[in-house]
């Protein structure tokens, strides 16, 4: 697969009009116009490439369209690819020569994105999973004496929602030997509630 980079375009207005334009000076609209046909009526026929993309600055592919036109490249790189376009995907990644699939997502970056839940769902989860509530406060009356136990206590008396990965919620957890897959399963038991 042939990918041209046409390099990174940066955007300024000028009287009133946007202009994205590369590293080279070359102007994005200026450029995409001999690189596509169009019919009389200023309609998209083709173009050189089967896929344009753009990428951001991470190499994370953005946007893809078989149409150039439809690209706005605002602080992003645009590639052209001898490819059909629709074989390319946003959140592949191009890292300047090829464009491979992600990478797997950790198990930790899918537990930072899990949503928050509530109180209620927390408390109803583990007492279904067997855990009752007076085991979670004597897991957090046996931390040690000092400010993190009293934010502990706080969160569990006084919070009205969780987050995943909280620290004190995570310290809960190790002291009921709860393993980070079992409280992921309950997490996911706790969202459906």
């Amino acid at each position: 697969m042939e990918i041209v980079n046409f390099g990174y375009f940066t955007t300024r207005v000028s009287g009133g009009v946007l202009y994205h334009t590369n590293e080279d000076g070359y102007d994005w609209y200026d450029l995409r116009l001999g690189l596509t046909t169009w019919n009389e009526r200023g309609e998209f026929i083709s173009s050189v490439y089967g896929a344009w993309a753009m990428v951001n600055v991470d190499g994370l592919i953005t946007n893809v369209e078989y149409d150039p036109s439809r690209l706005v490249p605002d602080n992003k790189t645009v590639l052209g690819i001898d490819a059909d376009w629709q074989s390319i995907q946003p959140s592949m990644v191009y890292d300047g020569t090829v464009i491979s699939e992600p990478p797997p997502v950790s198990a930790e970056e899918l537990r930072a994105k899990m949503p928050a839940i509530s109180r209620r769902q927390l408390r109803l989860t583990l007492v279904r999973n067997g855990i009752t509530l007076d085991s979670v406060v004597a897991a957090v009356d046996a931390f040690p004496e000092g400010p993190k136990r009293e934010e502990a206590r706080i969160e569990w008396e006084d919070g009205q929602s969780f987050e995943r990965l909280h620290p004190t919620l995570l310290m809960i957890a190790e002291a009921l030997d709860l393993t980070p897959a079992q409280v992921d399963a309950m997490w996911a038991e706790a969202i459906a509630a």
